[in-house]
């Protein structure tokens, strides 16, 4: 791989955390992380198209690098969603707190498998 997928990966992991950073507004006063569900089911759908394009041959294996590794990782979370978890714990809201790890796991795995569906139909 050349040095100019490492650099566009590195700008699509700035551009991801600051997508990431940016929906940590949508819930103020934070009272559920949705910002970080929200966060991880893009990356996850983002994910998913990726590699239907990658597989279907429309993005080079820079191109897959770069948006797969670059703005997907960016993007996507797992240090806050298990502080996020954690928190909820913590606090009492078990029953959130399960609900939250439950739902962040089956609505990622659906959000890559739409992200994969759209990507791959459309190419």
């Amino acid at each position: 791989m050349s040095v100019w997928a490492y650099l566009a990966a590195t700008l699509g992991v700035g551009v991801g955390a600051c997508v990431r950073f940016s929906l940590g507004w949508l819930d103020r006063p934070k009272t559920f992380p949705w910002p970080t569900i929200l966060a991880n089911l893009l990356g996850s759908a983002l994910l998913g198209a990726v590699l239907a394009l990658s597989d279907g041959g429309a993005l080079s294996p820079g191109a897959t690098f770069a948006l797969g590794t670059g703005v997907a990782g960016g993007l996507s979370t797992f240090s806050s969603l298990a502080v996020d978890a954690l928190v909820l714990w913590r606090d009492g809201r078990r029953t959130a707190a399960t609900a939250y790890l439950a739902g962040t796991l089956v609505l990622g795995l659906a959000s890559a498998a739409a992200g994969f569906a759209v990507a791959d139909a459309l190419a």
